[in-house]
């Protein structure tokens, strides 16, 4: 007898993310951090660990406005990856950012959106037999 998608257990779920730019103009309408959201409520749990570049998506910024001049037009609906990750975490998710990409780029742990988990690269790996499927988008 073949299952339905009801009768399957539902999954914990391990996002990795590790290319922080993907043009602000190409993803104005839909970015990977607003992909996960609508993933939310298919899995038990998704979750998302930033590594490399992509840690500053997490490092809260007082003066970031997401719009970009091109000529004598605004473009005012770039992605806010920050609002976004707080967005994240409010639908419970949990962050992981790569503690020695936050060294490199010279960001402290309080520098982050508040609720982000800084973790070593061999903890993050440690982590992974906690979930059904590690996805590296």
């Amino acid at each position: 007898m073949a299952t339905t998608s009801q009768e399957r257990p539902r999954q914990r779920v391990l996002c990795v993310l590790d290319r922080a730019y993907r043009g602000a103009v190409e993803v104005q309408f839909f970015h990977p951090l607003y992909g996960l959201l609508d993933l939310h409520g298919q899995f038990e749990q998704v979750d998302l660990a930033l590594r490399g570049a992509t840690v500053t998506m997490a490092v809260e910024e007082d003066d970031y406005v997401p719009a970009v001049r091109i000529g004598s037009t605004v473009l005012d609906t770039l992605p806010d990856y920050r609002g976004a990750v707080r967005d994240l975490l409010a639908e419970g998710f949990s962050v992981f950012v790569d503690e020695s990409a936050l060294d490199g780029l010279g960001v402290t742990p309080e520098q982050l959106v508040p609720g982000v988990t800084t973790l070593a690269p061999a903890e993050l790996a440690l982590r992974w037999p906690e979930y059904d499927q590690v996805w590296f988008v």
